[in-house]
Parts: C-alpha cells; structure tokens; sequence
C-alpha cells in the first residue's frame, strides 16, 4: 500500500506543480493583453491630438477667410 501512496502523492505532486505552471501562463497572457490594451490607447490618444490639431488648423483657416471676406464686403460698398 506504501508504493500506491507513493505513487498518488507523486500524481499530486505533478498536478500541483501543472497548476503553478498554468497559473504563471495565464497570468503572463493577461500581463500581455494589458500591454497590448495600453499600447492601443497611446495610439488612439496620439491620433486624437493629430485630430484635434487638425481642426484647429481649419478653424483658423476658416476664421482667416471669414475676415478676408468682410474685408471684401467693405470695399465694395
């Protein structure tokens, strides 16, 4: 009986020692998803500044004609 509770606590010993391994899978697989996702919001965050200057761009171009054409207004009265 001593060689199958030898054996059973190797088996368990095995099982155990699996688990730690998976645990330490996963949680290396959830560190890389974190990465990822804040890798993808730094790029999302960039392209809104690109964006945001972009339409301040546009809105001085749109306030630069707004004054050229009031100008225009005025010489022709």
């Amino acid at each position: 009986m001593s060689h199958k509770n030898n054996e059973g606590t190797k088996s368990v010993s095995q099982a155990a020692k699996l688990a730690v391994i998976a645990g330490a899978i996963t949680t290396l697989g959830d560190a890389l998803a974190t990465i990822a996702a804040g890798l993808a919001l730094e790029d999302e965050l960039k392209d809104n500044d690109r964006s945001t200057d972009d339409i301040d761009k546009l809105q001085k171009q749109i306030d630069e004609l707004h004054n050229e054409m009031k100008q225009l207004k005025r010489m022709l009265r």
